[in-house]
């Protein structure tokens, strides 16, 4: 998934106004400090995701023949493997 740096900044700012309102955070900086540092925790776990996807694809594409010998559900098995190995590396997805 892709998610422009406008819109995790616009997410964030959501997030942010909406903590503050009900004064569940205080920060003691800019608020837009505060707003750059939570967009830029979204555009890295999204990258952690896009990551691990790739990796899954390409392991996949490595056991491609195996997989169609034995008429496996692709995205079942895409969706297996991705879970298995967040697991083992401590994801959450």
């Amino acid at each position: 998934m892709k998610l422009k740096r406008e819109m995790a900044v616009h997410l964030s700012k959501i997030v942010i106004d909406g903590l503050t309102k009900t004064e569940a955070i205080q920060f003691d900086c800019r608020k837009e400090k505060v707003v750059d540092e939570v967009a830029q925790v979204f555009l890295d776990q999204i990258k952690i995701e896009d990551d691990l996807n790739q990796e899954v694809k390409e392991l996949l594409i490595s056991h491609g023949t195996l997989i169609d010998q034995t008429n496996i559900n692709y995205n079942k098995m895409f969706n297996m493997v991705k879970q298995k190995l967040a697991r083992e590396r401590g994801l959450i997805l």
